[in-house]
């Protein structure tokens, strides 16, 4: 783990190994929307799928991001570079010059802990490194006003939830993040 920004109470730090504990605002969205009939897509079982899938692929690389709030981690998000064409087949830019953004949740929604976490924390830090671009996709709807002011809507689909239960819209957008 290594330390990258500090804000008040919160630290924000970058894992460069797996660990599952480090998604728990995954799984606390998931209870969420199990207690609220939301839907019955399953985040957490995909993160980690996704992870252990990716360890597996040569010349792909993942960083865990996490913000913690009195030992509590109450922000993770997980940031995937090098051969991301394996991982993502729609990339409108050079994939050397792109990192992907996955598996984006904050515990305390609605704080501005996103905004400020891409904009002063992962943009910075990543554009320092060499990179021009941040992917994303969402099935969030309310994420879609944010990236959109981020970025630019590149695509836009629909897929089915775990259990075919329900019709879940996906955007991809493209963050430019060059200095």
């Amino acid at each position: 783990m290594k330390i990258i920004h500090q804000n008040g109470t919160e630290t924000y730090a970058l894992h460069e190994e797996f660990q599952a504990s480090l998604f728990q605002p995954i799984a606390k969205y998931v209870e969420w929307k199990l207690r609220n009939d939301w839907d019955d897509y399953n985040e957490l079982y995909h993160a980690i799928r996704f992870i252990e899938n990716i360890k597996k692929k040569p010349g792909i690389w993942f960083h865990i991001h996490t913000i913690k709030r009195d030992g509590e981690i109450i922000g993770v998000l997980t940031v995937v570079g090098g051969k991301i064409k394996e991982v993502e087949k729609h990339l409108p830019q050079e994939e050397e010059k792109t990192v992907l953004l996955k598996y984006f949740h904050i515990a305390d929604k609605g704080k501005g802990y996103g905004g400020y976490w891409l904009n002063h924390v992962l943009i910075p830090y990543y554009a320092d490194l060499g990179f021009e671009y941040i992917q994303v996709s969402s099935s969030h709807p309310k994420s879609f006003s944010f990236y959109g002011k981020l970025g630019a809507e590149i695509s836009s689909s629909e897929k089915e939830s775990d259990n075919h239960l329900f019709k879940r819209q996906v955007k991809a957008f493209l963050i430019s993040i060059c200095r």
